[in-house]
């Protein structure tokens, strides 16, 4: 009788190698973070939010190649017949000790439900999801039950995932916008390249432009003779010669940001930028702006939501092609501006919207104000499209060329004319390579226009 307990262990572990492997493996073999790749957030759903995600979950390192991923997360929802809505949760193990693993779970939500609720509950059973794979992680012994990373853990515990581009990002990016009227036809298109480096308290970019315009006009002329006489067609009326010309106009421009956050509501920055634009009369220009930010809401729950306040202060440096209407062929100004910023989710993708008052120092009579809508759609994890347009009204065109415009300058848009207002609208697409990890939610001074806007 004694040999038959043992007889029994014997035949347990012999019908269970994996029991044994896994024992033997033990706690230091096991990987740092669980990499996790999710697809399905980027579609017209406000209750599927990745900023979310990323900020609720940080017991794993969230990537943007699905191949570099150890979980694929596939994300599939469709209307229930009651007219809700039903999420598909697929968990899929690629490598390691995860690969062959595979799990699916179902999120059921009712017609009345706010994109709040549901993407509170969303992320709940994404957490269940990967609850399995995160335990045979090292991250798995220090996380809570939500799956946040505990506030004790200590820095020798569990070392930061190695990044070996050091979180920096490459993007390229290019649009193109075409305009045809009847006597008239205008092709824009440009080039981008973008380097950034963002965490929880940095945010550095450099970026680079530059934009070619190529113009078509036509312009109607009556023939004359030597003597000025109009010269007439078979049917009495008088010849119409159409004269065709082209026109070439050429803009570029660089800028760079640093950015430091010093409390979760405040965060001070500065802005350097250069450009050439023939079009604003700047042979160059040159500008440094610092400036400074408050965020209503802390930078954690800014996910679905934000308001923030930001004030700066620019020195311009500006070169003229023509002399000004001020008399003067360069300069150095002093304005500031105070911008508010919005941004909401919306069901197909990130919305901003932005006021912006600005002034020059020396002359207050010089001012502008405007209005900003941005938004983005994500099509794959490197590749996306957006649209901004932005709407000013403006009393500060000191750029504006004295005496008159020739006909030409006003027909191949070389240069601006006074006006009491200005849109600019703006769409492309944008693909990026460089560091695959995705875990940070920074969007402080989310971009140059907090400041200044568009001339």
């Amino acid at each position: 009788m004694r040999k038959l307990p043992l007889l029994l262990i014997l035949i347990f572990f012999s019908l269970n190698p994996s029991a044994i492997s896994q024992t033997l493996i033990g706690n230091n073999s096991l990987p740092n973070k669980l990499r996790v790749f999710i697809d399905g957030c980027d579609r017209r759903d406000g209750g599927c939010d990745m900023d979310f995600i990323r900020t609720e979950i940080t017991a794993v390192d969230f990537y943007l190649d699905n191949q570099s991923a150890d979980v694929f997360v596939l994300i599939n929802n469709n209307r229930s017949g009651g007219g809700g809505r039903q999420y598909q949760l697929l968990f899929i193990g690629q490598q390691n000790i995860h690969a062959g693993r595979t799990d699916t779970l179902y999120v059921n939500n009712k017609q009345t439900d706010t994109d709040f609720e549901v993407r509170e509950k969303l992320t709940r059973y994404i957490k269940l999801g990967l609850a399995p794979f995160v335990a045979k992680t090292t991250a798995g012994e220090n996380i809570e039950i939500n799956m946040k990373t505990g506030g004790g853990i200590q820095e020798d515990t569990l070392q930061e995932t190695v990044d070996p581009w050091n979180y920096w990002v490459f993007n390229l990016g290019g649009d193109s916008n075409i305009e045809v009227e009847e006597l008239s036809k205008q092709i824009n298109f440009g080039g981008e390249i973008e380097i950034n480096r963002i965490t929880d308290e940095w945010k550095i970019t450099v970026n680079g432009r530059i934009d070619e315009r190529l113009r078509r006009t036509i312009q109607k002329v009556p023939r004359v003779d030597e003597n000025g006489n109009p010269v007439l067609g078979e049917d009495g009326n008088q010849i119409i010669d159409e004269v065709e010309n082209s026109f070439d106009v050429s803009e570029f421009g660089f800028s760079h940001q640093l950015v430091k956050s010093f409390s979760p509501q405040w965060s001070y920055g500065y802005d350097i930028a250069g450009r050439q634009n023939t079009r604003f009369n700047y042979q160059f220009q040159t500008s440094f702006r610092p400036g400074i930010e408050y965020n209503f809401f802390p930078e954690s729950v800014q996910n679905s939501r934000f308001l923030r306040l930001n004030y700066g202060v620019e020195v311009r440096n500006n070169k003229y092609v023509e002399e000004t209407i001020s008399g003067v062929v360069k300069e150095t100004r002093v304005l500031h501006s105070l911008r508010a910023s919005l941004g909401l989710n919306q069901r197909w993708g990130n919305l901003e919207v932005g006021y912006r008052i600005r002034n020059y120092l020396d002359d207050f009579s010089s001012w502008s104000t405007g209005l900003n809508i941005s938004a983005e759609v994500r099509v794959t994890g490197n590749f996306s499209f957006f649209m901004r347009v932005e709407g000013n009204y403006v009393k500060d065109q000191i750029y504006l060329a004295s005496g008159d415009y020739t006909e030409q300058d006003i027909l191949s848009g070389r240069v601006t004319l006074p006006s009491a207002y200005n849109i600019d609208s703006r769409f492309g697409f944008n693909y990026r390579f460089g560091s695959n990890l995705n875990n940070f939610v920074n969007r402080r001074f989310f971009g140059r226009a907090n400041f200044v806007g568009n001339d």
